[in-house]
């Protein structure tokens, strides 16, 4: 099928972004790095009798034809809120009640029928509280949004005014209709870097004022510049890898995402501009005026929709939960926007600038008689959405009260007039995961000790919006959550070509010939978190399986990249994150079942199965 486009608007202000979400980017490897980190089995052993039934259940054939279900075009490609969403949901619920998965979600609806029986027998308040497989929550749908920013400049007894208007002179994402105003500071790069000494908020008072930072940090080009000095300094500020590239690696790695403003957000701040470090105002023009009559390349449907994203009411900036920024709104604005708010400090950004790199010393301040009044509106609506949740309860009388998540987003990018985005690996393939671990379960005759949750998240593609949800509302108590397991895209093998790239970061002496005998074919990436156990578990597990993992180990809380195991690393759970190939049909209409490997796909269920039910059962 051919390929959707990606409005252009969200592309520039994720590219702009990622100057300040900068990921901690895979670097070379030691050999004992790399040899702990591949875990590759070819000849595999028979799986053990406790795990044996549920093990056997998983095969390709059964995992195709219900990923082929879930990804067909009468699903409308599941989108968040939608009729295709909900038919895909009620399958689900279907075979989670033929195989005796009990209703994990909130209070079931009562039909009328039902509700006039019991108020005629009079027992309405004696009867139980029946559950549903589904939570049910709302959000809410922001579109048409408008953005000005007018700057304030008072000099000797005289006031300059002057008002720019987001879209044509710079860059935002508001969600709601609020207006924003401050007296303004100046803070260099914004960086709090103890290791150097460097601080450029010392003495500051951020709060509720609208600071002007730069992007990246001084001195790129200087071997002078102190974060030159040091490799994990170089690494940190100035990441090589492009805006796309660094998206990619986090999705499929689970590294920590830095963020260097993390440090104004904490002092509350009214807003925070951003000027780009070194681009000219030409390029952000350029950016923001894209032809929006042009015709897409003839490969490209032609689409014309009202662009709209969903937040969960009350959270004041969608960028902040899903991507890790604070909640002060985030703008990015031009050089002339910034010289007309330093104006009375007689010195233009550059000049400020230059100063910073020529002396590597903070030339932050107070910018006196400068204030900026932010005003957004925006059209909004209520959407009723919903996370399927399912569970099997535990074997042993006292652990049975602690819970296994096993989760996957369920949602992909729906339907665009007569485009369906079918969304089979993206998580079509995930949620084909989860629902085959529950039935695996569901089918052995020996049960973990803890009991397994499996939830199938709405949102994901909006901002990791129903696992956010639930790790804030859980249906089962957070506190009792042991571990989670997340699927995202599972089903696509490694090509040669993608295999021998990823394979370059493994290029260490003395590990060659280990690195050699990587299949791409039974290549996956796991994300396991460190002390958690769950390393050890692909390690035992694994030799029954026969794959080929590469296994990270990121810290408690370290969640990184696009997906759902982020919501729980939050909250201080231990997860484990499996992912197989990233590929040219990722977010494409071409996303389709025809192109899954069942082999592998069956194979990275299992072997989730029995982490799953090795962690539950310690």
């Amino acid at each position: 099928m051919k390929k959707r486009l990606l409005p252009v608007i969200v592309l520039v202000l994720v590219m702009t972004t990622f100057s300040f979400l900068m990921a901690q980017m895979p670097q070379q490897m030691k050999p004992e790095e790399v040899k702990r980190a591949l875990c590759l089995v070819s000849e595999t052993q028979p799986v053990p009798d406790k795990y044996k039934v549920g093990f056997d259940s998983i095969t390709p054939a059964d995992v195709l034809n219900m990923l082929g279900y879930i990804s067909s075009d009468w699903m409308e490609g599941r989108d968040t809120g939608s009729r295709g969403f909900d038919t895909a949901a009620d399958y689900v619920v279907s075979l989670f009640k033929m195989w005796g998965v009990k209703p994990g979600g909130g209070p079931a609806r009562m039909d009328m029928g039902r509700l006039r029986a019991m108020v005629a027998r009079g027992d309405f308040a004696n009867q139980p509280q029946e559950k549903s497989y589904f939570q049910e929550f709302s959000l809410k749908e922001i579109s048409d949004t408008k953005a000005s920013l007018t700057i304030e400049v008072a000099r000797g007894g005289s006031l300059k005014s002057r008002t720019f208007q987001g879209g044509v002179d710079f860059m935002s994402m508001f969600s709601s209709e609020e207006r924003i105003e401050g007296p303004v500071v100046f803070v260099g790069y914004g960086i709090k870097e103890p290791s150097i000494g460097w601080d450029e908020l010392k003495g500051l008072n951020l709060k509720d004022k609208v600071v002007v930072v730069i992007s990246e940090a001084p001195g790129k080009d200087d071997p002078k510049s102190p974060f030159n000095q040091k490799k994990e300094l170089k690494d940190k500020y100035f990441p090589q890898a492009q805006a796309a590239q660094m998206m990619a690696m986090m999705r499929g790695r689970g590294g920590r995402l830095f963020n260097k403003l993390d440090e104004i957000y904490k002092q509350e701040p009214a807003a925070v501009l951003i000027v780009q470090n070194a681009a000219r105002d030409s390029d952000i023009y350029n950016s923001l005026s894209t032809d929006q009559n042009a015709l897409p390349p003839d490969d490209r449907p032609i689409i014309k929709r009202p662009r709209a994203r969903l937040v969960i009411p009350g959270a004041r900036d969608m960028m902040a939960g899903m991507m890790g920024g604070g909640s002060a709104p985030t703008v990015n604005i031009t050089r002339e926007i910034a010289n007309l708010l330093l104006e009375n400090t007689g010195k233009t950004l550059d000049e400020l600038k230059n100063s910073i790199e020529s002396t590597y010393k903070p030339a932050s301040r107070d910018i006196p008689g400068a204030r900026v009044i932010i005003n957004s509106t925006a059209s909004s609506k209520l959407v009723r959405a919903k996370n399927v949740i399912g569970y099997i309860e535990g074997s042993d009388p006292k652990l049975k009260d602690e819970y296994v998540v096993v989760g996957a987003h369920f949602d992909h990018l729906g339907r665009w007039e007569d485009y369906v985005f079918n969304g089979s690996d993206d998580n079509g393939s995930g949620s084909v995961g989860v629902i085959a671990i529950a039935r695996a379960m569901a089918l052995n005759p020996v049960k973990p000790k803890r009991s397994i949750v499996f939830c199938l998240w709405t949102g994901e593609e909006k901002g990791l919006l129903g696992s956010r949800y639930y790790v804030q509302n859980p249906t089962f108590p957070i506190e009792k959550t042991v571990g989670y397991l997340n699927y995202d895209m599972i089903s696509r093998a490694f090509d040669d070509q993608t295999m021998e790239r990823y394979k370059k970061r493994l290029e260490v002496a003395g590990v060659e010939e280990l690195v050699k005998k990587v299949r791409p074919a039974y290549f996956v990436s796991v994300n396991a978190t460190k002390d958690s156990g769950f390393y050890e578990l692909q390690q035992e597990m694994n030799k029954y399986v026969g794959l080929d993992l590469f296994i990270n180990e990121p810290e408690l809380g370290a969640g990184g990249g696009g997906s759902d195991h982020s919501s729980f690393a939050a909250v201080k759970k231990p997860y484990v994150y499996y992912m197989t190939a990233m590929h040219p049909d990722y977010h494409q209409t071409s996303d389709t079942v025809d192109k899954a490997s069942g082999d592998l796909f069956s194979r990275v269920i299992k072997l989730g199965y029995l982490s799953v039910f090795g962690f539950a059962d310690r």
